[in-house]
């Protein structure tokens, strides 16, 4: 579950509980009581957040936030989507590289994902010096055969 920089709002994006979790629990009770047809967002990541505020605010509040492993934001996206295009050409000066280089070892030591934002690089074909070609060749499990 990753938890957006301001701390307040939850994204269902990547979770992982354990069984007979008490978080999922109250989350299915609020979805009960409250489910909208006509609001996605109140029924997901609205109700994410609004289960987690109460939860935390229990009188198990210790236990609670055990329960809950909040992940920044950077974890699973690690480039935002304004700037990922660029990421798919190769380096043109060493200086460049060397933030590159900087960069990829940034993602693989603190992120658990790289998001490549496929509605805005889905015709896009990463250059083979790109730092998308270097993450596809050395992490994609479905990739490998792409480049």
């Amino acid at each position: 579950m990753k938890d957006y920089s301001s701390g307040s709002h939850l994204n269902g994006a990547v979770m992982a509980f354990r069984k007979h979790s008490p978080f999922i629990m109250e989350c299915l009770k609020e979805l009960y009581a409250s489910y909208d047809e006509t609001s996605l967002r109140r029924n997901v990541a609205d109700l994410l957040s609004r289960v987690r505020i109460k939860f935390l605010h229990e009188e198990n509040h210790v236990k609670n936030q055990m329960e809950l492993n909040l992940q920044p934001y950077s974890a699973f996206f690690p480039i935002s989507r304004k700037n990922i295009t660029r990421y798919f050409k190769a380096h043109i000066t060493n200086v460049e590289r060397g933030d590159e280089d900087g960069l990829y070892r940034k993602i693989v030591n603190e992120s658990f994902a790289f998001h490549l934002w496929k509605t805005l690089t889905h015709s896009l074909v990463p250059k083979p010096e790109s730092l998308v070609a270097r993450f596809i060749n050395q992490h994609c499990i479905r990739c490998s055969d792409v480049l």
